[in-house]
Order: structure tokens, then sequence, then C-alpha cells
């Protein structure tokens, strides 16, 4: 690690640091009214019968790939008025130019997209993101930007500043309907990876809910830590033949997934309704919980009013039951302290995260291997995603290759099923600590049962379920097709994987996982 650090500065020393240019004046602007006259409005109005349900917000859950996809893409079309995107990755893909082209038939007719994103992931696509924002009605900024557009690992000379990230993600339509839980814009988020699909989970929130993402977004768009992409690239100008070119481009994706087994869902999107007839969605209260954009100039013995804080009355308040489904898991000294806790109240905890198999960062579950021992003497159910596609996701018309390996991407809690947390938040200390992210807590009891009961019910297919034996060793049991397969090492891994596992646990530290 020092020598890496010397080298950069040595690097630096000889070609130049550069610094972020003084952020321009950005415009104030905020979500717009909602309309009564959009076709969302009216969809949402004939279709969902909102006057029945006063105080209450409509909530549909998006569970496979091609629904979450669809629920954009039908928001994208139907917009009259506004498009407010935030993300922490908007891939350079197949389905990323298929959301782009969508946006950009919104931008023709008049409705003014504003994009949000995290700078990280963006280093080959900053080009396209200038053209995209050159259109009159686009308006694209990036959070926490490097300053080094090209060589930049030459920034982590401004580790601190560079260390924290955006991992919120909304997307919402005429500040009437959002979609708002775990997923990135990319492949693997809708089914349509050949190399690895991700589980994961949104909710398609219609009402009030929307009006309260909106300010989500505005809070992190009009704050100090977001620059107009245009002031980070400077020396590219973007002619109106780049913002054809990329039309272009964003058609010929589009026809490419139209010609994809996603073909009659995306004709569905363009038929002109939002919703299908037979769409029941939950009604409930609910609250919108985010980081503030604060958190990215403090330390984590500074924050006090960060989501891992506004979330804690939930958790105290469990009586029975914690689901929690979480990618990436790492608990600490801290974490198992409370998962004793919870055992010595009664309270029955229950987790998924991602096997070394599933997992798509081996780093991260080298801190979260360790403490799998504590946890289950300490009576929690564990379980760990196997990386086989699940049969939904093989029935289910996807873009990608069939023999796609599965990773968990979801973040979802439930508290005594009464109430649910969907959003973008791991349990690990980059999300508590570092990164910024957000949620909806819905308050519905029928939500948080359905989702419960459905989980538990597909977690012998799904996943392998972690005990002791007699020897205190860890084991797998597959339970799958009502046979039990006992492993009594990291399930379908080489040998090589889980060495780099055990490797990596001992120089990457905790803290950044």
């Amino acid at each position: 690690m020092r020598l890496l650090l010397a080298c950069v500065l040595i690097c630096c020393a000889s070609t130049g640091c550069s610094s972020l240019p003084k952020n321009p004046d950005r415009p104030v602007s905020y979500a717009l009214p909602p309309d009564p006259n959009t076709r969302i409005a009216h969809d949402f109005a004939q279709r969902l019968n909102p006057d029945a349900h006063p105080g209450d917000s409509a909530f549909i859950p998006l569970v496979t790939g091609q629904d979450a996809l669809l629920a954009r893409i039908r928001s994208a079309h139907l917009a009259d008025k506004t498009l407010d995107l935030q993300y922490y990755i908007w891939a350079n893909d197949l389905t990323g130019h298929t959301m782009m082209y969508y946006v950009l038939l919104a931008a023709d007719r008049g409705v003014r997209v504003r994009i949000l994103l995290d700078d990280l992931n963006q280093g080959q696509y900053q080009k396209t993101l200038t053209i995209l924002s050159s259109h009159p009605n686009i308006e694209i900024r990036m959070v926490n930007p490097f300053a080094n557009r090209t060589a930049r690992w030459l920034d982590f000379t401004r580790y601190s500043d560079i260390n924290q990230r955006m991992h919120n993600k909304v997307f919402i339509a005429d500040n009437q309907i959002a979609v708002v839980g775990g997923r990135n814009i990319g492949n693997e988020y809708f089914w349509a990876s050949d190399e690895i699909n991700f589980g994961d989970f949104d909710l398609w929130a219609m009402g009030s809910v929307a009006q309260d993402l909106s300010k989500e977004f505005d809070t992190y768009w009009n704050s100090n830590i977001v620059y107009p992409i245009e002031s980070l690239n400077p020396d590219f100008k973007p002619t109106e033949k780049d913002l054809a070119d990329l039309k272009i481009k964003a058609f010929n994706a589009f026809s490419e997934s139209e010609q994809s087994q996603y073909a009659g869902t995306l004709r569905t999107a363009l038929k002109g309704q939002l919703l299908d007839k037979d769409l029941t969605p939950y009604w409930a209260k609910y609250e919108v919980h985010f980081d503030p954009p604060e958190k990215f100039h403090q330390k984590p013995d500074e924050q006090k009013t960060t989501l891992r804080f506004q979330l804690a009355p939930y958790i105290r308040n469990t009586q029975k039951e914690l689901i929690l489904v979480s990618p990436y898991f790492v608990p600490r000294d801290s974490g198992l302290k409370f998962f004793k806790e919870l055992q010595e109240r009664g309270v029955q905890a229950m987790v998924l995260t991602n096997s070394l198999a599933s997992s798509d960062q081996s780093v991260v579950f080298s801190g979260y291997k360790d403490s799998r021992k504590s946890l289950l003497k300490d009576g929690v159910h564990l379980y760990e995603l196997k990386p086989s596609i699940p049969k939904e996701m093989k029935t289910a018309h996807h873009i990608g290759s069939s023999s796609a390996q599965s990773g968990l991407h979801g973040k979802v809690f439930v508290f005594d099923r009464k109430n649910i947390f969907v959003g973008s938040m791991n349990l690990d200390p980059r999300s508590l600590e570092l990164n910024s992210e957000m949620g909806v807590v819905v308050h519905s009891p029928e939500l948080a049962t359905d989702f419960a009961t459905q989980f538990i019910t597909k977690l012998p297919e799904t996943a392998y379920k972690l005990s002791l034996n007699e020897a205190g060793d860890i084991r797998w049991t597959d339970s799958e097709d009502g046979r039990n397969i006992i492993y009594d090492n990291e399930p379908e891994t080489s040998w090589w994987k889980r060495f780099k596992a055990g490797f990596l646990s001992i120089f990457v530290p905790t803290s950044e996982l």
C-alpha cells in the first residue's frame, strides 16, 4: 500500500496533479408541481383510483429484470413534463443505450430531463454523456468527480476526497411516479448479461411518495458536491452531428433489444398505457429516507443524521423477526454485538447475502467470511445465494445467456412483517459510513408479509443454508428438489478463489468494504 502511494506521488510530481475546476454557477432547479393533466396522472387516476386511498401511495414490487426495465421505459415514454434520474452506474451497454433512447425521445418532445450520476464508473463514457447533455432539454451533473479525467488513478492522491461515492438510485417521471430500489442502469440488472445477472428488487411508486423522492433528488442536484459535466470536459464541444449520431446509436440499441425476447414488452410500452389492468398495488403510508449530501464532508463519528440513524428506530422496535437481504454484508464487531443482542431479546434474525461463488466482489466477501461462525453461534439464520440461475430467471424473458451466473444485488429489510425498507443501502461499512444511500420504508404489513413469505419459500431453490457441525466448522446445505447436499467448503468455488478471499482479508481494511 505504501509502495503504491509512493509510485502515485512520483507520477504526480512528474506529470502534474490536476485539480477540479472552480465549480461554476449551477442554476438551481427543482421538481415541477404535479400536473393533473399529464398522461401519467390520467392513467394513474383511471386505473388505480387513488381517491379511494386518501393519504396513501401505491407500491408495485418489481422482481424480474424484465419488469424493472419495463417500468422505467413506460415511465419515460409517457412523461410529459419532467424526468429526473439519479444513478451510481449507467452502463455503456445494450440496456444503457436503450434507456438513453427513451430519454432522448422524451427530451425531443419537450420534457425537461435532469440526470445525476456518480462519476466513478463513467470514465470511458464521459464524452457520450457530454454529447447527451448538449441536448437543449437535458442537463447532466456528476457527483464528487475525479479531477483527472483520463488518468483517473492519479486522483488517489486525493483519496479522502474521492473515496466517498453517491450510491443513490431513483427514476422519477413528472413528479408523479418513481422507481426506487437497488438497480443501476446496465445489462446485469435487467437480466440481459451473458456473464452475470443480478437478483434485485425495486418498487414502482406512485402518488405523494414521488414528490418526496423528488425532494431527495433536488437536495443532491443543488448541492455543492455536483459539477455540470461540461465543466469537467471544457475542451470538448459537442456538435449537432455528435448529438445526431448519438441518437442513431441509441436507436440501434433499441432496435437490437426489440429483436430480442424483450420485443413484446417493449412494444407494449409504446401502446400508451402506463399500468396493466391486472396490476394490484399495495396502498400504504411510507417514509423516504436518505443520507444528506453533507455526509461527503463528514467522518463516521461526525455523522448523526445519516440513513443508518434514520433506520435505527425500526431495528430497535423489532420484537419477533428481522429479515435482512444485503449482497454485501460485513457486520464487524459492533454488528456481531447487535445480532447477539437480538438473540437475547428473542428476535429471530434471518440474513441472505452472496456466497463466495455468487459474489462479484471477492474483496467484500473477505471482510464477511470470518464473522459467520459468530453469527451462527448467536442464532442467526444465515443463507448464501447459489451462483446458478433460478428457475424464474430462466423462464422469464431475458436477453442474456441462460448460462450466465446469478448474483444478489437487492437490498431489502423486513421488520416484524409490518414495515419493509427497499433501497440502495448494503450492510457494510462503505454503505453505512462512506457512500450516500437512500430508500423508502413502506408501512404495509401486506407487502412486508408477502415479501417475507415468498422469500422464505424460495430459499431452498436459491440459497445455501449455513450451519455448524459438531466440530464447530461451517457446512452448507443445498436442499433443492427435496434432497440435502452437504458441503464442507465454499460450494462451487475453486481453491484459488478461496485462497484469494482469505488473502484479501489480511490486507484490506474492513472500513473500506
